[in-house]
């Protein structure tokens, strides 16, 4: 068991439990269950089960076993038809595959799968046999090819399914070798490589020698056949062994060469990420004609890499190219495809920016309108500030929602399964029960739920609450931004940045460890903790990291010291808390100081290199001015880009 999983409640929260009839049978069992997910994670699951009382505690262990891929074919059939509504159940079914493939009964198997594909060889292989066994030799044939081309296999079982259908597989060993190279599945491409003609064995060894930086690559492309050297996947393979390179000018010349279809991509989502990062590179570089080109051309049909690309292109064609018609329509583009709140903001204020640009000043006071009807987002706030519209009182969370008690859901297995482990100590999992039933619930009762964290002195669960609900169109800004006494007055900065830097560190959660070893509420790295608690008159106790007060004292010192070097800009401020104050010097450098009057420190956030910085500064700037202005009760002018620049 992860030594952070299991956290005792603090006294506000057990009070509430003690006081919420529902809660009030969480306490009875909470020791019970704690014990009994402790022998859950040492695989003892029948002292476990036995540990307990009450079916939902049980199934509780029942959801870990299952999910572990212990049980029966019937223990997956009885939990699924029980408990339907449950996290977590693609998971189980896939480990469910394998009890399935113990089964005789083919008529059962088939039902299992009631349609649907198998994601495991084990569940195609039971499928296969299924079908054989009533005589349905098309639909065997037709699975085996279906898993041939979409699943991975084990050397063993590739022969096994080779020997029962050597024909229908032959057919299609192409393209199963061309997904396996897209996905990166190396080993089992070389296994594929004797199975297919000279033409695609070549095609193949160059793609995989690309992909390895194998040395000898020429040689390899030298002898790829001259009707397949303009391959979507050889192309992409050559374009990120220039990435890697740092050929930056020759990518770009490459992916533009690619970029004539959708089908001269092949799979245009793969070149997504990097087609936006290049074209990033190239416009810092200086050349945005060809960062427009590379962004623009990217044949993608929707989603967030087709909304990002969409932007990046508006943003070179406002900002550097001088096109503002160009601009506005990929920035309509971008709104057509997005729903949550920081995207619609997105869109409506660039909008908003390019039909300023043009002088279209009704529309653009609609559009920055649109924009600022999302002030917890950043480009909402910005949209305001550029309008003249003042902080939405809304801002202030004085809403009230329904006693979360009196709502359908509060009947609901999935939030009793949460109350169970929270009140056992198991915040990991009752998070998961939590998001998973805010996905499920309308406007009102997502207010609800989320009073309910609050109540239970959960920020951190009202913060993921909020973020659910933000998802689904519903913004709740006392749930999604709480006050919450882990941060506590008389920091050495202000309340309002240690919030917010905390916020987007944790999530206020102050048991996290990152997998880069930062530690607790505003994720101090232990070197950093050492010394501030040196340079505040601290003792250093790695142990305390955890402990939200401490932890808070020391990030808090940490900001204190870049805000010395900084000023007040929250722009670099947070720049350096996330990526290193190294990185906002330098970026100084580069892009000019964001303080300056004369640098636009709108672009100057767009054009941060890292994505994760980027996203991190707007996260942060957003929370200062609700934070702000939720501690001081007011709401007046929006002043982001003051905040940004100090």
């Amino acid at each position: 068991m992860s030594p952070f999983r299991l956290i005792p409640l603090r006294p506000l929260a057990l009070a509430v439990a003690l006081f919420a009839p529902s809660l009030a049978h969480a306490d009875a069992n909470s020791d019970a269950l704690r014990a009994a997910l402790s022998l859950a994670d040492a695989g003892d699951w029948a002292s476990a089960t036995a540990k307990v009382n009450g079916s939902i505690a049980r199934d509780i262990i029942e959801w870990q076993r299952l999910r572990s891929g212990e049980g029966l074919m019937g223990d997956y059939e009885a939990f699924l038809q029980r408990r339907p509504d449950w996290p977590g159940l693609a998971l189980l079914s896939r480990k469910g595959e394998t009890a399935v493939a113990r089964s005789t009964d083919p008529d059962r198997v088939i039902a299992w799968f009631d349609g649907g594909q198998p994601a495991t060889v084990e569940g195609s292989f039971a499928l296969i046999r299924a079908y054989a066994t009533k005589d349905m030799a098309q639909q065997a044939q037709a699975e085996a090819v279906r898993a041939w081309i979409a699943l991975s296999f084990t050397a063993e079982q590739e022969n096994q399914l080779l020997k029962a259908y050597p024909k229908a597989l032959a057919a299609v060993n192409s393209i199963r070798l061309d997904r396996l190279l897209w996905d990166g599945d190396a080993d089992e491409a070389r296994r594929m490589l004797p199975r297919v003609g000279g033409d695609w064995r070549a095609l193949g060894e160059a793609r995989l020698a690309l992909r390895a930086d194998a040395p000898g690559v020429d040689s390899k492309l030298k002898v790829v056949p001259t009707k397949m050297v303009n391959d979507p996947g050889l192309l992409y393979e050559r374009f990120i062994w220039r990435m890697r390179k740092d050929r930056y000018e020759d990518a770009g010349d490459l992916i533009i060469q690619a970029s004539t279809s959708a089908e001269s991509l092949g799979r245009p989502e793969e070149w997504a990420e990097r087609r936006a990062l290049l074209a990033r590179r190239l416009l810092r570089d200086g050349d945005p004609r060809t960062a427009y080109r590379v962004a623009s051309s990217h044949h993608l049909a929707g989603g967030a890499d087709y909304a990002d690309l969409e932007f990046i292109a508006g943003f070179i064609s406002l900002r550097y190219l001088g096109d503002a018609n160009a601009a506005l329509d990929h920035f309509r583009a971008l709104s057509a495809v997005v729903a949550t709140p920081i995207s619609v903001a997105r869109g409506a204020y660039w909008q908003g920016r390019a039909l300023e640009a043009l002088g279209r000043t009704n529309e653009a006071a609609e559009a920055y309108a649109k924009a600022a009807r999302h002030q917890t987002a950043y480009y909402g706030l910005l949209a305001a500030e550029r309008a003249g519209i003042p902080l939405n009182d809304a801002i202030l969370g004085t809403e009230r929602y329904p006693d979360w008690r009196k709502q359908a859901f509060s009947k609901s297995s999935v939030l009793q399964a949460a109350l169970l482990l929270q009140h056992a100590g198991d915040r990991v999992e009752a998070k998961r029960f939590l998001i998973q039933l805010a996905g499920t619930l309308d406007a009102q009762s997502l207010g609800s739920l989320g009073q309910m964290a609050l109540d239970l002195d959960e920020p951190h669960f009202a913060v993921l609450i909020g973020k659910q609900a933000a998802e689904q169109g519903v913004v709740l800004p006392r749930v999604a931004f709480p006050v919450t006494d882990l941060v506590p007055d008389g920091l050495a900065v202000s309340r309002a940045l240690a919030l917010s830097i905390a916020r987007r560190e944790s999530e206020f959660d102050p048991g996290v460890v990152s997998s880069a070893g930062a530690e607790g509420l505003m994720q101090v790295m232990p070197a950093t903790a050492k010394m501030m608690a040196q340079k505040t008159g601290r003792a250093y106790e790695r142990s305390k990291l955890r402990d939200p007060a401490y932890n808070a004292a020391l990030g808090s010192a940490y900001l204190k010291q870049l805000a010395e070097e900084f000023g007040p800009s929250i722009a670099l401020i947070a720049s350096g808390y996330n990526a290193g104050p190294g990185r906002p010097r330098a970026w100084v450098q580069q892009l000019g100081d964001p303080r300056r009057e004369d640098v636009d420190v709108v672009d100057w956030v767009e054009m941060i290199p890292f994505a994760e910085t980027r996203t991190y500064v707007m996260r942060v700037a957003e929370s200062v001015v609700i934070y702000r202005a939720r501690l001081k009760g007011a709401v007046g002018p929006v002043q982001i880009t003051g905040e940004l620049k100090g």
